[in-house]
């Protein structure tokens, strides 16, 4: 049913309907959420990056804790950036006391520790993925044996094959109430949502079996290929997409931003940027071996993705270079036009806008930061380098303090699960070939609260007929980059040789 056909009920109308007293109202699409909700045992919450689905679920959570009128044990599956925002959102939105909200992070013997002491008592338990692979804590965290599972970020369980999945079905079939979040719940292709729901519900809506699952809704079409093609290609039978949407459709709700925000305008721009002449030999001489990689279709994987970022490295401003004694250093261009360009930009916008700039590379925040320095601009991190408690005090200190200007981020690490909505502005100066972290990164300036903007603006420094430009192509185009996009950049840059 559309979000449109359901009529917005009043507070107190809902607040009878869900059982529950609410701190804010929540919006039309939340309402219809928690409404269909209310009576399933396990629920996904498909709502793209800033609609609001961490509310909606902790409300949802509310709710089952309000059928029996105390806490259950619950635990929560995120992202390491977002934990201490979950637990602000339980603080914000409900009444539970803060040492009813405990977060399991630190070392292994930390957690354990930690779990250790709330063991036997119902809290709301918040941690990281990485949880469950700690080979003492898992155990535990069986003992504790939540009635309701929250998977953040669902997506990151698509993989039915690796552990982290496995470990978290272990938990799943033994909780009462499970839920799923995620923005984005297929990101390469319909078989990505195996592994989530078989998670969600036990196999009632996709099955227990991925073979059976992907033999039912895709066929190799590669099955009939020569010899010397080894890989496969699933794509789905016809009608599947359809038939798969109706299943899903059952025990889930999706929601993109534009149906249900009322949000300012999206700008987005390109900047293109040259590359220097070193930077052009350096890029020239390295896209004939992603070519060569391409071409060796066996080890693709590995060697040609190598090699497509060591392309993007190059245009955002380094070379790695191979040393005699078989290591490598890295070199740094001197006539970087990219750098000047990102310069330019700041010297612009920052006196009157808060900006974000997103890179993917360690190098890239050396280079960056001389610019914010030389400007004399004042800037926070969040990447790869620092730590959980600095990067939550990083985000603090760019929303709450007027003359920290620039957000300096990893799409991987502040991309996901945090709201910087002061920013007007975001430069991706590097990217890398993930889907997933270009559409959470967008999403951290443009979400719900973003309407303080007349417009929010996305500028992409791009190298003109490069592999920089046909990433961000396919990115635009939302294509998770792999083997045959990867064939398909090859082939458009080989005939520029």
């Amino acid at each position: 049913m559309s979000i449109e056909s359901k009529s917005e009920l009043g507070l107190e109308s809902l607040e009878r309907a869900l059982g529950i007293k609410l701190k804010i109202k929540p919006w039309k699409h939340q309402q219809e959420a928690l409404l269909k909700s209310k009576n399933l045992t396990h629920f996904a919450f498909f709502f793209e990056v800033g609609a609001g689905k961490t509310l909606t679920c902790i409300n949802a959570v509310r709710m089952r804790f309000a059928q029996v009128r105390c806490i259950l044990p619950t635990l929560i599956l995120s992202p390491p950036i977002t934990l201490l925002n979950w637990k602000r959102e339980w603080m914000m939105h409900s009444n539970l006391k803060e040492e009813d909200i405990v977060i399991l992070e630190g070392t292994g013997k930390q957690r354990v520790e930690i779990l250790k002491s709330v063991m036997g008592r119902p809290k709301v338990l918040i941690t990281n993925y990485e949880s469950l692979l700690i080979k003492d804590l898992f155990p535990l965290l069986q003992q504790y044996r939540p009635n309701i599972l929250v998977c953040d970020e669902s997506h990151k369980l698509k993989d039915a094959k690796s552990r982290r999945s496995e470990m978290a079905t272990k938990l799943a079939d033994t909780a009462q109430f499970k839920y799923l979040l995620s923005g984005s719940p297929v990101l390469n292709s319909m078989m990505d949502l195996f592994s989530q729901f078989r998670i969600l519900d036990g196999g009632q809506t996709l099955g227990k079996n991925f073979f059976g699952f992907r033999a039912k809704y895709f066929y190799d079409k590669n099955a009939g290929a020569p010899a010397h093609v080894s890989w496969s290609d699933w794509v789905p039978r016809a009608g599947t997409d359809k038939e798969l949407r109706a299943k899903i459709s059952q025990v889930s709700m999706s929601v993109k931003k534009e149906d249900c925000l009322d949000l300012p305008p999206l700008v987005k721009k390109k900047v293109y940027v040259e590359m220097s002449a070193d930077q052009k030999r350096a890029y020239d001489s390295m896209l004939k071996d992603f070519i060569a990689a391409v071409d060796n279709k066996v080890a693709i994987a590995e060697l040609a993705i190598t090699r497509g970022l060591r392309l993007q490295q190059i245009v955002s401003g380094f070379v790695a270079v191979e040393e005699d004694v078989g290591e490598r250093s890295l070199k740094e261009f001197k006539d970087n036009p990219r750098l000047d360009a990102v310069e330019e930009l700041l010297a612009e916008l920052t006196p009157s806008n808060k900006v974000i700039v997103w890179a993917v590379f360690r190098q890239n925040y050396a280079q960056l930061r001389s610019v914010f320095e030389k400007l004399k601009i004042k800037y926070v991190e969040v990447h790869g380098d620092v730590t959980a408690k600095a990067k939550q005090e990083a985000v603090d200190a760019f929303n709450n303090e007027k003359d920290v200007r620039v957000f300096l981020g990893h799409p991987g690490s502040g991309g996901i699960g945090i709201n910087l909505i002061p920013a007007s502005y975001s430069i991706f100066y590097s990217r890398n070939f993930s889907l997933e972290n270009d559409i959470q990164a967008e999403a951290r300036n443009y979400r719900g609260g973003s309407n303080i903007h007349e417009k929010v603006t996305r500028i992409d420094l791009v190298c003109a007929a490069s592999i920089d430009e046909e990433v961000l192509k396919a990115l635009d185009e939302k294509q998770q980059i792999g083997e045959s996009v990867l064939r398909n950049i090859a082939a458009k840059l080989g005939g520029k040789l």
